[in-house]
């Protein structure tokens, strides 16, 4: 039985929770589902001990475990009893190799080597990693990195699993994969999530939410009807003939895939939905048609006429899975300022996407992050914008918000997902990859 009962505030003085307590029972499966800045992330932190060791700030209250108290135990004696996947699979990647990330905690368990080796093997062929054993994990796609991430705690197999967002990135097989797992295991799980999916709501368990700090009744999220008023354009962004490879460096002589566009054709104002399993290349199309990622064969034009990679990064916005990959700066002002916009439309900007300029960027949630990513591609105003995987770690209804905003100012807008509730809302066409090949639903 895991029982919380915790009071917490940052430096700051920003209080995060007050009297927040709920219980887990032994094998119970526990989803607490609560918008960004709730503090989902610092509570998973708290169990599993680097907050506040790590971040400072003001800890009170009681975490039994099985009648033990553990907020006394650090970080490393905590493995074993109360392990994590975090939202940000970059910030928890320490090696170079998929099999070395599932090692080294093994290694810090005191492990033999046989056992190291048995559930290496276990796990990799649950998450069918099997074949990237030896891969770069620089070079594994989104869902790829999350179901690695996955896979190096029920290699450790703690007594509590918490799972910070964990269903996102991955597609929808293995979503249902995942929540066949959880629902099989024997071991407690606390499930994190910004808005409740399709595939979590397969584990039976109760369901709670976060509100002024406290646990309070979850309330389920309405799916929400989408319009827009549309302009008519005929700008337009086109592909044809490309063909993208892609080689894992720890893989010779093994392409990890290759993308076959025969035609694409987006027009500014228009909706794109675009859904593939993970590893696909769907992120890879992504930095081609953004001039981040070079085609192997094909050409990629705008308005009719070709254009080289530093023409298509100016005409075409790509707000990444991992949003700390085009933060830079100290402050959300600060990186508002780096577009070179003028302060009133900063002002209105920073209304719109519900931010203040004066948060720190490393603190801001992950969910945060993410409108701060799409708050600063609105001011820079490309004709065409792609959001990958931005559903994950934001309710339906902010997600849809920034879609809209950006439609409504006229970009044509490609939104990449796994989740289809949230494919089934936008308008526009349908475009899948399936077995290397992009085309129309």
């Amino acid at each position: 039985m895991l029982n919380v009962d915790i009071s917490f505030s940052y430096g700051d003085g920003k209080e995060i929770f007050n009297h927040f307590s709920f219980s887990a029972g032994r094998g119970e499966k526990l989803r607490i589902i609560a918008p960004p800045g709730s503090g989902k992330t610092t509570l998973a932190k708290i169990l599993t001990g680097s907050v506040p060791s790590y971040s400072g700030g003001t800890l009170s209250g009681n975490v039994n475990l099985d009648g033990n108290p553990i907020l006394d135990l650090d970080a490393a004696h905590r493995m074993p009893l109360i392990g994590r996947v975090s939202q940000n699979t970059d910030e928890m990647m320490l090696f170079s190799s998929v099999e070395e990330e599932i090692a080294f905690p093994l290694c810090n368990l005191g492990l033999d080597d046989e056992e190291i080796g048995r559930r290496i093997k276990r796990v990799l062929s649950m998450f069918s990693l099997e074949k990237l054993e030896k891969a770069s994990t620089s070079e594994l796609s989104g869902g790829e990195k999350r179901r690695l991430m996955l896979s190096i705690l029920f290699a450790v197999d703690p007594e509590v699993y918490l799972l910070d967002e964990s269903f996102d990135e991955l597609s929808p097989e293995w979503r249902r994969k995942l929540s066949c797992y959880i629902s099989e295991s024997e071991r407690t799980f606390i499930i994190l999530g910004s808005h409740e999916l399709e595939e979590m709501a397969m584990i039976s368990g109760p369901v709670i939410s976060i509100g002024e700090g406290r646990a309070v009744p979850y309330k389920e999220e309405t799916l929400p009807c989408f319009s827009y008023s549309k302009r008519l354009s005929e700008t337009s962004l086109t592909a044809s003939g490309l063909v993208i490879r892609r080689r894992h460096k720890g893989l010779p002589d093994s392409d990890s895939f290759m993308l076959s566009v025969p035609s694409f054709s987006i027009k500014a104002d228009e909706c794109i939905v675009i859904t593939g399993d993970n590893g696909a290349g769907k992120s890879s199309l992504s930095r081609v048609l953004c001039g981040l990622l070079r085609e192997d064969e094909g050409r990629v034009l705008f308005d009719g006429r070709n254009i080289n990679a530093k023409e298509r990064r100016k005409a075409v916005a790509y707000l990444m899975q991992n949003p700390y990959e085009e933060l830079f700066l100290p402050t959300v002002m600060d990186e508002a300022k780096s577009t070179g916009c003028s302060k009133v439309e900063i002002e209105k900007a920073l209304s719109l996407f519900g931010l203040d300029g004066n948060w720190y960027t490393a603190e801001i949630s992950y969910g945060k992050a993410k409108l701060l990513q799409a708050l600063l591609f609105y001011l820079l105003n490309r004709p065409f914008a792609i959001f990958d995987e931005f559903d994950s770690a934001l309710p339906y209804s902010e997600s849809l918000k920034a879609v809209r905003l950006y439609l409504e100012r006229g970009a044509g807008v490609i939104v990449i997902t796994h989740d289809m509730n949230f494919a089934s809302i936008l308008p526009g066409r349908h475009i899948k990859v399936k077995e290397g090949v992009l085309y129309e639903c």
